[in-house]
C-alpha cells in the first residue's frame, strides 16, 4: 500500500486510530475529518480497517462523518443518546460501563479499532484501555518527534502513552503510541 509503513500493523486488542493538524485540528470546515485528511493518513486508515474485526466510535463522529455498515467489519457506536441508526448501539452512563463493554468486545472480537474523537478517545486513554495508539499529524513544515508529541498532548490525554515509532513520511508525522 503507497505511503503505508510496514510497523503499522493491528495487533490482538483495543487500537484508536486519530488524525490531526499541527494546529490540533481534528476536522475541518465540513465538521469531518476527512477536510483535513491526506493520502498518507488515508493510506494508513485503509490499511488498519483492512485488519479489524471490529471498528468503535462515539456517536458524534457517527453523526458527521455519515458511518454505514461496513461488510469487512462490524462498526460499533458508544453513544448516551438514542440508537444511531444501522449501527450497533453501546449505551453508557459513565466509565464503568465503557469498561465493560471494552472488555466485552474483546472477549467477542480479536482487532478492535476506535476512530472515535478527541474526548471519547482521551477518556479510553485515561482508562488505559488503548493498547496501541495511531497517531497522525500534519504539519506544513518537516514533522519532528518533538513536535508531534508537544501537538498531541495539547488535544489528547496522552497520560503514560508514549512514541513507540515515528516516520516522518512527506509532512505527515506517523506515530505509534504505547502505555510506558
Amino acid at each position: 500500500m503507497k505511503n503505508a509503513v510496514a510497523w503499522y500493523e493491528l495487533k490482538p486488542g483495543f487500537a484508536a486510530n486519530f488524525h490531526m493538524t499541527e494546529d490540533g485540528k481534528y476536522f475541518g470546515a465540513n465538521n469531518t475529518s476527512r477536510d483535513i485528511s491526506n493520502e498518507v493518513d488515508l493510506a494508513h486508515l485503509k490499511k488498519l480497517r483492512s485488519q479489524a474485526d471490529v471498528v468503535v466510535i462515539g456517536g458524534s463522529t457517527a453523526r458527521n462523518e455519515g458511518y454505514k455498515r461496513s461488510k469487512n467489519f462490524e462498526t460499533y457506536v458508544f453513544t448516551r443518546g438514542p440508537n444511531d441508526g444501522e449501527l450497533h448501539a453501546l449505551h453508557f452512563s459513565n466509565e464503568a460501563e465503557l469498561v465493560g463493554h471494552i472488555a466485552n468486545l474483546k472477549s467477542l472480537h480479536t482487532r478492535l479499532l476506535s476512530e472515535c474523537g478527541p474526548a471519547l478517545l482521551s477518556k479510553f486513554l485515561e482508562l488505559r484501555a488503548v493498547d496501541q495508539l495511531f497517531l497522525t499529524v500534519t504539519f506544513t513544515g518537516v514533522p519532528t518527534q518533538q513536535s508531534t508529541e508537544r501537538i498531541a498532548s495539547q488535544v489528547l490525554s496522552l497520560g503514560e502513552y508514549q512514541i513507540e515509532q515515528f516516520e516522518a513520511i512527506d509532512n505527515s508525522a506517523v506515530t505509534l503510541w504505547r502505555r510506558a
